[in-house]
Order: C-alpha cells, then sequence, then structure tokens
C-alpha cells in the first residue's frame, strides 16, 4: 500500500487557486495507504476500567494511523503554509484547519467563482464542454456563493450562448436542463451543416449525403 501511495502525485499546496484538486488528490492518496478513516471516523474510547478485549491494539492502531495521515497531510504543503498546520496534534486537526482556511466561500468558492465567470468569456472550447465546466465549477463552489439553477442558466444566457438560443430558453423557464436541450439543438445543426458543407446535399430529399439519405442507394 505504502509504495501505491507514492504513484499518487500530490503537488504541494499553496494556495487557495489549487485547493480543490490537492483536496481530491489528497483522500485518494489517504484512502490508498487505508488511514482516511481518522478524518471522519472517531476515535477507540480511552482506556477504562473494564478493558475489552482488543481495545488496546485498536487505540494503538488509531494512533498509527493518524499519525501517518497527518504526516501526509503535512507533507503536501508548500514551505510558505507548512508552519501555519504544523501545530495541530492529530490529522482531523490538520485537516480541517487546512479546509478552514481555502475550503469555504470567502477564499476557495471566490476563487473558482471567478473562475467561473473568466472561463464563461473565453471562446474556443465545444460549446456542451463549456456547459458542463460551468456547472461543474459552480458546483464546486460553497453555498454563499453558489448560483441556483436558474442563475448559472441566465449566466450562460448572457455569456455562451447566441442570442437566438438565449432568447428560446427565457421563452419558456430559464433553467439549466433547456440551457442543455437548447444547446444539444444547436450543436446537432452544427455538425449538419459541417457535414453538408464537406458532403454536399442530396438534390433529392435535401439532407446530407453522409447522414441518412438513401436517394443513392
Amino acid at each position: 500500500m505504502a509504495a501505491a501511495a507514492t504513484n499518487v502525485n500530490v503537488k504541494p499546496l499553496n494556495g487557495a487557486e489549487g485547493y480543490l484538486r490537492w483536496k481530491e488528490s489528497m483522500l485518494l492518496r489517504l484512502h490508498t495507504v487505508g488511514v482516511a478513516h481518522v478524518l471522519s471516523d472517531d476515535p477507540p474510547p480511552p482506556a477504562g476500567v473494564e478493558e475489552e478485549d482488543g481495545d488496546a491494539a485498536a487505540r494503538r492502531m488509531w494512533a498509527r494511523d493518524d499519525a501517518v495521515c497527518r504526516g501526509h497531510i503535512l507533507a503536501a504543503l508548500s514551505d510558505r503554509i507548512f508552519p501555519d498546520y504544523v501545530r495541530h496534534r492529530t490529522a482531523r486537526d490538520a485537516w480541517d484547519a487546512v479546509a478552514r482556511t481555502y475550503d469555504n466561500a470567502d477564499a476557495a468558492s471566490a476563487v473558482t467563482q471567478r473562475m467561473l465567470y473568466d472561463d464563461l468569456a473565453l471562446d474556443g472550447a465545444p460549446l456542451l464542454e463549456r456547459i458542463a465546466r460551468a456547472e461543474a465549477l459552480n458546483a464546486a463552489t460553497r453555498v454563499t456563493l453558489s448560483l441556483s439553477d436558474a442563475e448559472l442558466a441566465e449566466l450562460l444566457c448572457q455569456t455562451v450562448l447566441p442570442a437566438n438560443a438565449a432568447a428560446a430558453i427565457r421563452s419558456g423557464a430559464a433553467t439549466m436542463r433547456n440551457v442543455w436541450r437548447v444547446a444539444r439543438i444547436m450543436e446537432a445543426q452544427r455538425i449538419r451543416r459541417e457535414d453538408e458543407a464537406l458532403h454536399g446535399k442530396c438534390r433529392k430529399c435535401g439532407r446530407s449525403r453522409y447522414h441518412g439519405c438513401n436517394c443513392m442507394r
């Protein structure tokens, strides 16, 4: 397991910009080495008068897993921010402290929100991919900054979709379901236009000679 964990490449965290990818990579590494449970499970109870068989061994195993997990977390922090978290004695305390700094509306979500607006303003990516990325980035934000379904649909109408498509969406309900429906229609029309430009239309039926025309068969 330890050898497998070394194959999970984790770029040291150095600020809010890379937190979301760092978090997912770290969870993969911690699950790979079998110590991620200390971040969510409760530790074994302390030693008592009525000690059951295996209690002491469970505490030793927990202490070992917690130390390994804490070490992995701290090792994946850049030199710049490492001193801010090394004081935390348990893996969960260190993990939660990093999350308080970067996994909240004032930090990581603000960065993600800015990325959302910036990305939607850029041309080049296929339409359906841009919509999917907008949904993913919006889902990654926290509650106070994430857009509602209607708000995200309206943002896409303003930044990604042409005016006629946006008008069609707004004529019904500005929802992401309608955004996807209209976008898929637009994509099908684009593909058909490219086919017609490349292969021409059938003079008999008016359809692309490449797709669906049986007149010449």
